[in-house]
């Protein structure tokens, strides 16, 4: 056998290795390919849209700012209030608990420390800082936690439990029927969670994180609510 025959045996094991490997290469990328379905995003409602403003107050200086300035409970049925008078909280009587929506007249900011063994949302620090405030058709002054100073750090809540702007604003595509049924604080089948929220308040338990297909209790200042949503709708609405 030839030298050039050889050579030919040899070759063309590769060459038929390397026409299958580009045939098979050629025919994948010439496959059709499989199209999975786009993702279809919730498309945005109007509750959406909506961003309430930040303040981002975090010392003292920047608390007092408020002071004249009307503002609103967003974290409704959380905020516990207190009767202020002489530039003194009565610890003693507590007046109860803020309900959602509720507008407050900021008359001045001040820092007192908590009694011992007093509950509090708001960690007790060295100090807590108070919000005093007044609600429109009441003559009497309040106050409530709003942060606290400990050292010198301080840590303030301002943007997650007020609202600075009127949410009847913020929140004005909402029908009348609605807003009647949030000013009372009385849910109705319809509403949807955030409109309930901003009736019975934050303190809320679930069973389940499916927003708007859930069962949500809530506890607005004692009063005991159970609310079945289907498709972000209240369909059952129980007092406990």
């Amino acid at each position: 056998m030839k030298t050039w025959q050889k050579i030919a045996l040899l070759t063309l094991p590769v060459l038929l290795i390397a026409g299958a490997r580009i045939y098979y290469v050629q025919r994948e990328r010439n496959a059709p390919v499989e199209v999975k379905p786009r993702y279809q995003e919730r498309p945005l409602t109007d509750d959406d849209v909506v961003q309430p403003r930040k303040l981002y107050i975090d010392d003292l200086k920047s608390a007092k700012d408020l002071i004249g300035k009307t503002i609103w409970v967003q974290a409704g049925y959380e905020l516990d209030y207190y009767p202020y008078a002489a530039n003194h909280l009565d610890f003693a009587h507590k007046t109860g608990v803020l309900p959602s929506a509720q507008p407050l007249e900021i008359q001045d900011i001040v820092t007192q420390k908590l009694p011992p063994k007093l509950p509090s949302r708001v960690p007790a620090g060295d100090r807590q800082v108070y919000a005093v405030f007044k609600m429109p058709g009441d003559a009497k002054t309040y106050a409530t936690a709003i942060g606290y100073i400990q050292g010198s750090d301080s840590t303030y809540y301002c943007d997650n439990i007020f609202y600075y702007d009127d949410p009847h604003k913020m929140y004005k595509h909402w029908p009348a029927d609605v807003w009647q049924a949030v000013d009372q604080h009385q849910p109705k089948p319809g509403m949807n969670e955030l409109q309930v929220a901003m009736a019975l308040g934050v303190m809320q338990q679930s069973d389940s994180s499916n927003y708007g297909n859930r069962v949500v209790h809530y506890d607005a200042g004692g009063k005991k609510w159970s609310v079945t949503y289907q498709n972000n709708k209240a369909t059952d609405v129980k007092q406990d």
